[in-house]
């Protein structure tokens, strides 16, 4: 009775605290101007909403809410200051439009549909048997973290694929050495972002490419090609190196610090895998998700239909891309053909859906055909797997309206942080370009986004500034690397970030918690990178493998210092 009790008042707490703030926020918007996007547009203020969206989330641990009182605020900073007005204008301007964009709906169809299959795949036992198959490479709790985070490099082409296929196939393998979900969750999303923004072949590359080639005359007597300079900028990409390098480290030294020891603590000890309280952003009812009774622990069952996605993702992004080549160049037999073809590739969303779509189909398949499984038991699995996403379908919708009201159109908040670039002395370019390109990411959770706004002012500024210098083709290709860079920071680890959630989704962790565990980590590499990377490579001319080795030691002997072991 007094359990119950407890609960109730804690229910009335929270919905008491959500009408304060809701209020609070309403008179703040009240006392606004009237035309408050005149005097905000490219300012400091510009940056109110996603600050307040971040602290709000990590506070009070209401990521819904934050979002939607961002996204009130901002689209008041954008428009009508009033408060019924501004509600209005958040609802129909900034967020509905997401529910029916293309890019959206395919990622979050394509999430649905892979929780479906893997759904299927647990029912069937399938789940169960790949696990028991690999148990032999996982003896313990290091080379299960190792283990998980090599998948994660083989999942190389594609962050939201990478988020979402090792977040749940790591799942149980992890859960099995009560490995925290906190740390499951910083696995996945440390060898996302950051492993295909470095991939020789990824759907990141195309990107990533097409800014570099519009930049192109700014690489004269360096590289000839967008492609080239992206090679040549491989060696600089501290942060990414750096960030994947601390994942190999932790696992090996078995050290962790902050909040995230004591996750793992919680998790070795006493057996909670997340928090007492904590909101995994998945359903209850797909936590306590098992297999039939009797059911074989054939691991074929889940492996076939996960190597059917990746390869079908693979295979489509290669066949989209030669599409749009001339057919001397198209060679699928050559690492040349591939790369030129995903240099191409562009509007990924539907042939991730329809990958989605044809793993279901086999693992429904699969469990049918061997009659481990009715269809209509079959058809539940799928379904319960599909309604687990249903939490996060509010926030990455929220998210990407927080979004759009940052855009050059609406507030310009990245605009705002590249006007303080002006006046930067050459050779600190670099670190000022990735601490802008950093704060532009984090604050909008979008890393495309911030290479396509930050690189045409960089680079221009980088290659007029080092112009004559002495060291003018590293202080260039630093400074292009580190708004590269920076740009992976804010989406490996933005609360608002569609891939940070992705991988809360993937790992059935509590997005906060991941968000609160995780940032440590990342904020260690970041400043190892900005030292060891982008101050010491410009200042002191060291060769890229002497800063990187420096940065990875440094980030062994903080975790030799300051971490612990769990247990």
């Amino acid at each position: 009775m007094n359990e119950a009790a407890g609960r109730r008042g804690g229910v009335w707490g929270r919905l008491a605290w959500t009408g304060i703030l809701v209020l609070v926020a309403a008179g703040l918007l009240a006392l606004l101007p009237r035309t408050a996007g005149t005097w905000v547009q490219g300012g400091p203020f510009a940056m109110a909403p996603p600050i307040l969206a971040i602290v709000v989330a990590l506070v009070w641990r209401r990521i819904l809410l934050a979002l939607f009182i961002g996204v009130w605020l901002g689209a008041a900073l954008a428009g009508p200051s009033d408060p019924a007005r501004s509600l209005f204008h958040a609802v129909w301007t900034f967020t509905l439009p997401t529910l029916w964009d293309v890019d959206s709906l395919t990622m979050i169809l394509f999430t649905f549909q892979l929780m479906g299959m893997v759904g299927i795949l647990i029912r069937c036992g399938g789940i169960e048997g790949l696990v028991g198959r690999v148990t032999g490479l996982a003896r313990g709790r290091r080379s299960t973290q190792a283990l998980v985070g090599g998948m994660g490099l083989a999942v190389f082409f594609d962050d939201y694929a990478n988020a979402v296929i090792v977040g749940t196939t790591g799942r149980p393998l992890t859960d099995r050495f009560r490995i925290s979900r906190e740390k499951l969750a910083y696995i996945v999303d440390s060898t996302s972002a950051p492993v295909a923004a470095v991939a020789l072949i990824s759907t990141w590359i195309g990107i990533e490419i097409r800014y570099l080639d519009e930049q192109i005359v700014h690489f004269s007597g360096i590289a000839a090609s967008g492609y080239a300079v992206f090679l040549s900028l491989i060696p600089y990409r501290f942060y990414c190196l750096l960030a994947l390098a601390m994942v190999f480290l932790v696992a090996a030294t078995g050290r962790d610090f902050g909040p995230m020891l004591a996750a793992e603590r919680r998790a070795l000890r006493d057996g909670h895998l997340v928090a007492p309280g904590a909101r995994p952003m998945t359903s209850e009812a797909f936590q306590r998700f098992t297999k039939v009774p009797g059911a074989p622990l054939r691991w074929w069952n889940a492996a076939i239909p996960i190597v059917a996605v990746l390869a079908f993702i693979f295979g489509a992004f290669y066949v989209k891309g030669a599409a749009c080549l001339p057919p001397e160049v198209r060679d699928p037999l050559s690492l040349d053909g591939w790369r030129r073809a995903f240099t191409q590739v562009s509007g990924t969303g539907p042939i991730m859906a329809t990958a989605g779509a044809l793993g279901s189909i086999l693992a429904m398949a699969l469990a049918v055909g061997q009659r481990i499984l009715g269809f209509r038991e079959a058809l539940r699995a799928w379904l319960t797997g599909m309604r687990s996403m249903l939490p996060a379908v509010g926030l990455i919708a929220l998210a990407i309206a927080l979004r759009r009201t940052t855009d050059t159109g609406h507030l310009q908040t990245a605009e705002y942080l590249i006007s303080l670039l002006a006046g930067v002395d050459p050779l600190w370019i670099p670190l000022a370009v990735f601490l802008v390109a950093s704060g532009v990411s984090f604050a909008t959770g979008t890393s495309w986004g911030t290479m396509g706004i930050l690189l045409p002012v960089a680079v221009p500024l980088a290659a007029s500034a080092a112009a004559g210098h002495g060291s003018a083709t590293v202080i260039i290709l630093v400074s292009t690397a580190a708004v590269l860079d920076g740009a992976v920071f804010g989406d490996h680890c933005s609360p608002i970030s569609d891939t940070t959630m992705l991988s809360s989704i993937g790992s059935a962790s509590d997005h906060v918690d991941h968000v609160r565990t995780q940032l440590p980590y990342a904020a260690v590499c970041m400043v190892v990178a900005a030292l060891a990377g982008y101050v010491l490579v410009p200042l002191a001319g060291l060769p890229p493998w002497m800063s990187f080795a420096g940065g990875a030691g440094l980030l062994l002997g903080i975790l030799s210092v300051a971490g612990r072991r769990a247990g």
